[in-house]
């Protein structure tokens, strides 16, 4: 005879690990209601997660110039954090940029024709083997 089906949401809450894990988000997730009641207006939509690892209170926010304006409010951040978790004695403001517009690794661009024989003739004139090389591949990106 089978079990009957259990719900998802049975599994999630009362699982070992997934529950652990579901406790634990819950808890982050608190933990951020509480530090954005903290923040002024215009910086609440931008403090996206909080943990704490140890002894530090962890930030995330959406870009560098909301991580600075969160690093100013750090003090009042920690001193109220501190009623909850009294051994919290640093803040760390982390950047998280979604996988779409993360920076990457921008190809070279070409050279013009003159620079690019210019290159070349000055690897020509290079005597180790390793600079030559790397002159020679950059003289070799004109247009």
């Amino acid at each position: 005879m089978t079990e009957k089906p259990r719900p998802v949401s049975n599994v999630v809450n009362n699982g070992d690990q997934l529950g652990h894990l579901a406790r634990m988000l819950q808890k982050q997730q608190d933990l951020l209601e509480q530090i954005k009641q903290l923040l002024p207006a215009t910086l609440q939509p931008h403090c996206i997660h909080a943990r704490i690892k140890g002894d530090r209170l962890i930030l995330h926010t959406d870009s560098p110039v909301w991580a600075t304006r969160l690093r100013f409010h750090a003090p009042q951040i920690l001193a109220s954090t501190r009623k909850l978790t009294p051994n919290l004695n640093k803040l760390d403001v982390r950047i998280f940029l979604p996988e779409i517009i993360r920076p990457g690794r921008k190809p070279l661009g070409s050279l013009p024709l003159k620079t690019a024989a210019l290159v070349n003739q000055l690897a020509d004139s290079i005597d180790d083997d390793a600079i030559r090389a790397a002159l020679k591949r950059l003289s070799n990106t004109s247009n």
